[in-house]
């Protein structure tokens, strides 16, 4: 599937900028929402200093909330992966127990039969 570029004329931070994005329009809208509402935190905590510092301030604190969470999926998948270990090994012993758990009802009823 080919994707298609749309061009868009956006405001951060109260400049404007022509972005281009092959993402979808709501995830290009949602990201841009996200780093001028960064951005705007950012100048409104350090508004001295120049667009650009604002700027990598703002890349800075969005990058640090992605390593952030790429580690807690990281984690939350290792956790899973357990889990699933671990009720696989539930389940083969469940399966070696099961015929002898029914060999064990068979000799059961046979003595019951017998008396």
């Amino acid at each position: 599937m080919k994707r298609t570029h749309s061009v868009t004329r956006v405001e951060i931070g109260n400049e404007s900028y022509c972005i281009s994005s092959c993402l979808d329009a709501d995830v290009t809208r949602d990201v841009i929402r996200c780093v001028d509402a960064q951005v705007r935190a950012v100048e409104g905590r350090y508004g001295n200093l120049s667009r650009s510092k604002i700027a990598v301030l703002a890349a800075m604190e969005l990058a640090g909330e992605l390593i952030q969470l790429r580690r807690e999926r990281e984690g939350l998948i290792q956790q899973t992966e357990d889990q699933i270990q671990r009720l696989n090994e539930l389940v083969e012993q469940r399966l070696v127990l099961l015929p002898l758990l029914d060999e064990g009802v068979k000799l059961k009823a046979s003595v019951i039969k017998s008396r």
